[in-house]
């Protein structure tokens, strides 16, 4: 009867851990552009935001970044491999960024570490 029970919990405890573990990024999928930076510092008004693209490639947990702007946005240039739960999604450095897609409109907001000061950085993508 143990044996059982145990194997019952065992079961229950992996589906929820499986279900916790997948990324809901299906939202994600194709190009965006980079329309605002939301932060603690400052940008002259002259800074086209649009300069900064990214493309995710959902089927390969991938993101492309270009920037051809002079500030580097988001990520450098290049691929880069993401994974996550939920609307979270983390790269490989260890940075972690909410996300939320709203119709055409992209938010990426960097998950902050409470032992720093004015890192918080929101980013709004659009298609």
């Amino acid at each position: 009867m143990k044996l059982k029970l145990v194997a019952v919990l065992f079961l229950l405890f992996i589906s929820c851990s499986d279900d916790d573990r997948i990324i809901d990024d299906m939202a994600l999928e194709g190009d965006w552009i980079l329309s605002n930076v939301a932060c603690y510092c400052f940008f002259g008004e002259d800074v086209d935001f649009s300069l900064t693209t990214i493309n995710f490639d959902v089927s390969r947990a991938m993101v492309t970044v270009s920037n051809e702007s002079e500030y580097i946005f988001f990520r450098e240039n290049g691929e880069h491999f993401y994974g996550g739960q939920a609307n979270r999604i983390n790269f490989s450095d260890g940075a972690v960024y909410f996300f939320e897609t709203r119709g055409e409109q992209l938010t990426l907001t960097f998950e902050d570490n409470p032992d720093i000061a004015d890192d918080e950085v929101t980013y709004v993508f659009t298609r």
